[in-house]
């Protein structure tokens, strides 16, 4: 039997303001990824990306329809509920690492585990474990300032599977490094995906980028283009 997504979007709709100043951010988007999918989501600004990114990731609520996350609708949820969501089921990466400065690398991927209550034993032994996946074995007691770009970005991409989460959701992962360490970033998230199973859903820009993933969902309007409409253009996208 086919397993059930991993999450849903059904019908999801997001307006900010009221009246006629109203803003329709996600116009009634259905889509489903399943466990283990790598997916990349483009749209120029302004298409809906971000906003469904931030659904997503438990950072906001629909205005209409429902986000359902392993077969459980969080409608409803309040914001408590959410944090526990995105501390308990989530990892993030983003485009400007977010690390805290002059904190070595160790200490930052062990973040996560804190605000679980993580002991002190056991958070240590799973950020280095993490740090090994993501080649920076040695490197755990360099602070921040010591590190290069793709080093940061390696950390934070650490930080956020130490904590075995079911999404790994990651906004412009490569947009503050050069074209060669973005390739090294790329190809360490496409092992991730598909050597540990970790589920990716990535919000890129640039077309070289979304091709390392197994899928691409592209925003226009608000709206989001059946994968029958996209196909059709994909040699001429990628």
């Amino acid at each position: 039997m086919t397993s059930p997504p991993l999450i849903e979007f059904k019908q999801v709709s997001k307006i900010y303001g009221h009246g006629e100043a109203a803003i329709r951010a996600l116009d009634r988007v259905d889509l489903s990824i399943r466990e283990h999918e790598f997916v990349a989501i483009m749209g120029p600004s302004g298409s809906g990306k971000s906003t469904a990114m931030n659904i997503l990731g438990c950072l906001d609520v629909p205005s209409a329809g429902d986000y359902i996350f392993q077969g459980v609708s969080t409608q409803g949820f309040d914001r408590s509920q959410l944090t526990l969501l995105r501390r308990h089921m989530l990892g993030f990466v983003f485009q400007g690492f977010n690390l805290l400065p002059r904190t070595s690398a160790l200490e930052n991927v062990e973040l996560p585990l804190i605000y679980r209550g993580t002991q002190a034993s056991e958070r240590h032994r799973k950020a280095k474990e993490a740090l090994g996946l993501v080649g920076l074995s040695g490197r755990e007691h360099h602070k921040t300032q010591e590190l290069s770009g793709g080093q940061q970005q390696r950390v934070a991409i650490a930080r956020a599977i130490v904590a075995e989460p079911s999404l790994l959701l990651a906004d412009e992962p490569t947009g503050n490094l050069d074209t060669k360490t973005s390739v090294e970033i790329m190809d360490l998230m496409t092992r991730l995906n598909r050597e540990q199973g970790i589920t990716i859903v990535m919000v890129t820009h640039e077309p070289d980028i979304a091709a390392y993933a197994q899928r691409l969902l592209r925003f226009i309007d608000g709206k989001l283009e059946t994968e029958a409409e996209h196909r059709g253009r994909a040699d001429h996208v990628l």
